[in-house]
């Protein structure tokens, strides 16, 4: 298995707090209330760089995302690839969620860390971690290196806003 880490950061919430939300996945429901606030997909476009979002890109990510569903282990949603889900394998309060693909064309896991950083804030980082032959890590290899910065980047946010 291919490992790939991101940088630690810094979520302005108390660990157990950070903890409980990312260990229940109904708390992210809140991501189809953001795309159905206008200024809410302001926001979140424009911290995307304009090359990588088109009117057209951001309707089909509304629609998949209108489309995921919730419960409190997985995350599952509609992709050209067929049904895929995220699933929570391992819980170890307050501190590792683990969560591992169903469904997906690779076996992938990731890996998210909390560590207290003072009384109101906590430390976080991300390992993915996926099951590539040469070929195929190839291909993919400079997203996957980006993956856990942009997915640490958004719990980060996520986590921090409730």
């Amino acid at each position: 298995m291919t490992k790939y880490e991101s940088q630690i950061y810094t979520v302005n919430t108390p660990q157990e707090l950070a903890f409980a939300r990312l260990s229940n996945l109904r708390h992210f429901e809140t991501i189809k209330t953001a795309f159905s606030d206008p200024a809410m997909i302001e926001r979140i476009v424009a911290g995307v760089p304009s090359d990588q979002m088109s009117p057209e890109k951001l309707q089909t990510l509304r629609e998949q995302i209108e489309k995921m569903e919730f419960t409190d282990d997985t995350l599952t949603l509609d992709s050209t690839m067929g049904r895929i889900a995220l699933v929570i394998i391992e819980r170890d309060a307050p501190k590792l969620v683990k969560f591992e693909t169903q469904g997906a064309p690779v076996s992938a896991n990731l890996w998210v860390q909390l560590l207290p950083k003072g009384a109101d804030q906590s430390a976080l980082k991300v390992t993915v971690g996926a099951e590539l032959n040469f070929f195929i890590r190839k291909m993919v290899e400079k997203h996957l290196k980006q993956a856990p910065d942009g997915i640490a980047t958004f719990l980060s946010q996520l986590l921090a806003a409730g």
